[in-house]
């Protein structure tokens, strides 16, 4: 009994650290992100729709002056995403007002 109970515990603590591992390194390589909020970094968005909260935070506004970039309206940021794109938000709404793809 206590063979069986010892090969099963081994079986299970093998298939756990197996299923532990299969997802990846966590918490590496997401440029300062928690895991799992870098979902958006690939998603097309479009005027009219919400941006997330993170990227309202002050480390991805840009100083528009230095990028070349229009002066933002009275309530608006202009927010760099980790892809390049420079995305044109109201601060208190998260709306986008304007994308630039290349500048």
């Amino acid at each position: 009994m206590k063979r069986l109970l010892l090969a099963a515990s081994i079986a299970f603590l093998t298939a756990a650290s197996t299923a532990a591992f299969a997802g990846g390194p966590k918490g590496h390589g997401h440029d300062g992100h928690p895991p799992g909020k870098h979902k958006g970094w690939h998603k097309e968005y479009r005027r009219g729709e919400h941006i997330e909260r993170d990227y309202l935070d002050s480390r991805y506004y840009v100083d528009y002056h230095e990028h070349h970039l229009a002066p933002p309206p009275r309530g608006h940021r202009w927010v760099r995403h980790p892809d390049g794109r420079y995305i044109l938000v109201a601060v208190a709404t998260g709306i986008i007002a304007d994308i630039l793809l290349h500048h």
